[in-house]
């Protein structure tokens, strides 16, 4: 073993650590948009499909200080050096853009009450269901799609006029049905046919999801007699449940299926 292996080591080892707080630190910020901004619970659980950015940050959180432990030789010039932090950083880079745009063109971007539920639409729905022309056919308001959470809105059509090969998944994917969202018109159509709570625990889907929904209902802090809830559903997920509360405003989640089929 060479005698200056003590000293490049202990050199590599204290840039690894640095490069590995930074990159735990870009991981944490990158996973704090992910999980508090595009896909705020509950759409984590109901999308999934973020394996992907759990991976690439797995791999450049881990692979990077790595690599800087190989490479980094106090007896390298100057030179060398930065070649070699700017191959690792763009290499980094690259990755983590990769994964972080993967997410984002997967993200909700819309929610809607439609009859007797609420649905969610994202950004891949609508780049397979809705051509791009379609966008100009939705209000002004909502022809850019929202980059930042997950915005409620609108939907209306003519029952007479509807395709009836398109599902009520598919329909909050036409942008010609969409309309500005109104709180009292929308809470008004909740109201009409939102179920007391208590009917979700005797649905034959949820005989075993009692703990379940207590831990929802408790979490929302309205006591269960002036709970309600209406299916909360995605293009992937039809099994969650919206808590709602007298005035027909979602207050809560539970992972129940409010169809009881």
């Amino acid at each position: 073993m060479s005698s200056n292996f003590p000293q490049r080591f202990k050199f590599a080892a204290k840039l690894s650590s640095i490069h590995l707080l930074i990159s735990l630190t870009i991981a944490c910020l990158m996973a704090a948009l992910v999980f508090f901004v595009w896909y705020k619970y509950p759409y984590t659980h109901m999308l999934g499909g973020l394996e992907l950015f759990f991976l690439v940050c797995s791999i450049d959180v881990i692979c990077g200080p790595l690599m800087t432990l190989i490479l980094a030789n106090p007896k390298k010039s100057k030179r060398e050096t930065v070649l070699d932090f700017s191959v690792i950083a763009v290499i980094q880079i690259a990755a983590l853009i990769y994964g972080m745009h993967t997410v984002y063109v997967a993200r909700p971007v819309y929610y809607a009450f439609d009859v007797d539920r609420f649905t969610t639409v994202t950004v891949a729905e609508l780049a397979e269901l809705a051509k791009p022309e379609d966008m100009a056919k939705a209000p002004k308001e909502l022809q850019s799609l929202p980059k930042l959470g997950v915005k409620p809105i609108a939907l209306y059509w003519d029952a007479n006029n509807v395709d009836p090969e398109k599902t009520l998944i598919t329909m909050i994917a036409r942008p010609e049905h969409w309309r500005v969202y109104n709180q009292a018109e929308e809470t008004a159509k909740v109201r009409k046919t939102m179920q007391s709570v208590a009917q979700l625990y005797t649905l034959p889907t949820n005989q075993d999801k009692k703990a379940v929904i207590d831990k929802a209902v408790a979490k929302t802090g309205i006591s269960a007699d002036k709970l309600y809830f209406l299916p909360f559903t995605c293009d992937r997920d039809v099994d969650w449940s919206a808590l709602l509360n007298e005035q027909g405003e979602i207050v809560g989640y539970v992972h129940a299926d409010g169809f009881g089929q």
